[in-house]
């Protein structure tokens, strides 16, 4: 992967609310697409939205706390995805949203207003936590979690917002679900990382997949086999990076 430059801001100025490799990867992306008026929400500091702005992206922000929102010479409005957009009816060319859908207390609601506002033919970009690496598979077995025990003193110290909590750990299956009955289609799994130690737990993936090869075409439809055991999912990162089309 080449290196990104980015337009001679300093990472100190403002820096990506999601991980680093994630914002790599986004920035990678759409330095090879032709640029178009683009939502970008959450928009945490304003990182990414900076970056796109200079790539020649005309970018809106949304941003359930804006006050954050650190790129002055771009607007940053209060936004719910729980909620709604505000904004139009197929009004944007891309929709970016990093990290967000897990914080959502309504995914589906998001993911319906992302796919309402972006124009027939246009590019959604989604990025989840991946719960279906092989690490993670491990780890809920060994666990019983998807995503890390929370209690009310920690909702406490956290303001009392459910919003900087995981409260949709979200497996690929379901996100595909939302995807398809909002008329997104996914044309393809960015990895943030590759996680060497994962490839430690080989063995285990090459049984899944045995498994996955000698089941009935019926069954690997049932478990979404073609998915789920993606090199890009099941040897993945910490992040799924999905880009989807909206077909309808």
């Amino acid at each position: 992967m080449t290196e990104i430059k980015y337009h001679g801001i300093k990472e100190n100025q403002i820096v990506p609310k999601a991980r680093h490799d994630i914002h790599k990867v986004l920035l990678e992306y759409f330095s090879k697409q032709p640029p178009g008026r683009l939502l970008d929400a959450p928009a945490g500091y304003g990182h990414l939205a900076k970056h796109l702005s200079s790539m020649g992206y005309t970018t809106v922000c949304g941003e359930i706390e804006p006050e954050i929102f650190r790129a002055e010479e771009i607007e940053c409005v209060f936004t719910d995805l729980n909620q709604r957009i505000d904004a139009p009816d197929s009004s944007f060319d891309y929709v970016c949203c990093v990290d967000g859908l897990e914080h959502m207390t309504n995914p589906y609601r998001a993911v319906e207003e992302f796919a309402r506002v972006l124009k027939t033919g246009g590019t959604g970009v989604f990025s989840i936590p991946n719960y279906s690496n092989i690490e993670k598979r491990l780890k809920y077995f060994l666990n019983g979690y998807l995503t890390k025990p929370k209690t009310e003193d920690d909702y406490r110290r956290a303001g009392s917002n459910l919003f900087n909590f995981h409260n949709s750990p979200l497996t690929i299956t379901l996100l595909n679900l939302m995807f398809e009955i909002n008329g997104l289609k996914v044309a393809a799994i960015l990895r943030d990382k590759i996680k060497i130690k994962q490839y430690l737990l080989s063995p285990f993936v090459l049984l899944l997949k045995a498994r996955a090869r000698l089941s009935s075409q019926r069954s690997r439809e049932k478990h979404a086999y073609d998915l789920t055991l993606k090199n890009e999912v099941i040897l993945g990162g910490n992040t799924l990076i999905f880009i989807t089309k909206k077909e309808r």
